[in-house]
């Protein structure tokens, strides 16, 4: 024979009764040490379910299931917890401890509720659960505590007197909702108060952040060089602007002398002046363009055949292809700017081994190559693989031009 007792709401049983004994592992946890059946009266077809220290979340619809061999039935019962606990047999005592809080101590045994069980597992009947109900009703300090089974057509109630001193004489009945409506009003402006303070220790974090970002970006541009481009380095696809300053790729091969500089396989050219030692930033303008690569390249970078431009070949750029825009690393580290800048800024730490990229619009971080030590001259490298669409080295070598 099995018994289960389930709450709507819940995944898990109330109880499960297997074989005569109860299933704790299947049963919900929160009713393991509060729900029981009556295990004396098992045997005689009472499968009423027991529930100690009932509160209101014990409130809602139970269903009693049975089923023994290939017999199955199940019947609702309906739970209501309201003011007090379940009301039954009453014990109207008040605890000596007592502080007058808002629910009264009105305290019932389960039997009603029990019996009403019981009536429906045993007698198997579909019909809706009878109304619980209970009321607190204050007369000079008399507290009646009133429970209505209609089903079963049972009444029962008790009388609990409370003293005066919970409850003084001659308290005027606008005093509660006088200081109701106070504490309210210390509560709003408690939390309008740490709102308040919350915002303004967010914005002067705000500000603070500014400051920095804005201090680090004077000194950065405080090293800005002038930058202009080496023909002789230039790919025979790419057109070089008479004052060297811009760069686009034309897809068509010019005839020009190969020197031992000029790159034959990647569409590229080198800066004219080369670093070994210092800081140097310049900007690039990338805007119209979708296909581009920009940064640093050492003197001995592969010129003639194809290699991947990373690091590990002497080169330390970013670029963008499309709606891709990445780390020129192996393999690529996409890169989280949206949406992609139309200004670039390159920033060479010599010394320190970085080489470090800025969207100038927005003065924001995109991308930093550390932990490089560099031992040989390094060019400013520019990549423009966008048909028709130029690359313009922004003009000025002064500080803020």
């Amino acid at each position: 024979m099995v018994v289960q007792w389930r709450k709507t709401g819940l995944i898990s049983p109330v109880l499960v009764y297997r074989h005569g004994h109860n299933d704790t592992l299947a049963q919900h946890q929160d009713y393991r040490a509060r729900a029981k059946l009556f295990k004396d009266e098992v045997t005689k077809g009472n499968i009423s379910l027991r529930i100690k220290n009932v509160t209101r979340f014990d409130e809602g619809e139970y269903t009693c299931s049975f089923t023994e061999g290939t017999e199955y039935e199940d019947s609702p019962a309906q739970l209501q917890v309201r003011g007090g606990q379940i009301l039954g047999s009453p014990d109207t005592s008040v605890p000596p401890h007592y502080t007058g809080s808002s629910r009264l101590p009105c305290h019932f045994s389960l039997d009603l509720i029990t019996e009403m069980m019981k009536t429906f597992c045993r007698y198997r009947r579909s019909c809706k659960c009878g109304e619980q109900r209970d009321s607190n009703e204050a007369i000079n300090n008399k507290f009646k505590c009133v429970v209505q089974y209609r089903w079963l057509n049972i009444q029962r109630e008790a009388i609990v007197k409370i003293s005066d001193d919970i409850f003084p004489a001659g308290i005027p009945d606008w005093v509660l909702p006088l200081v109701l409506t106070i504490c309210l009003l210390i509560a709003a402006h408690g939390a309008v108060f740490y709102w308040n303070v919350k915002q303004n220790r967010r914005i002067k974090e705000l500000e603070r952040r500014k400051y920095i970002i804005e201090n680090e970006w004077k000194r950065i541009r405080g090293h800005k060089v002038s930058v202009t481009l080496d023909v002789e380095t230039a790919h025979p696809r790419l057109e070089v602007s008479e004052d060297r300053k811009r760069v686009r790729w034309t897809g068509t091969v010019r005839s020009l002398p190969d020197t031992g500089k000029r790159f034959t396989y990647w569409s590229c050219v080198l800066g004219s002046e080369g670093f070994t030692s210092g800081r140097h930033y310049w900007e690039v303008e990338v805007a119209g363009s979708r296909r581009w690569s920009l940064g640093v390249a050492a003197e001995s970078v592969e010129r003639k055949r194809r290699v991947t431009l990373t690091p590990e070949t002497g080169v330390w750029s970013i670029m963008r292809l499309g709606d891709g825009f990445d780390a020129f690393t192996s393999p690529p580290s996409p890169l989280p700017a949206r949406p992609i800048p139309g200004r670039v800024g390159v920033y060479l730490s010599y010394e320190s081994g970085t080489v470090s990229f800025y969207d100038a619009d927005t003065k924001s971080h995109l991308h930093t190559f550390t932990g490089n030590k560099f031992t040989e001259k390094l060019y400013p490298f520019f990549g423009p693989w966008d048909e028709d669409q130029w690359l313009r080295i922004c003009s000025g070598s002064a500080p803020g031009v």
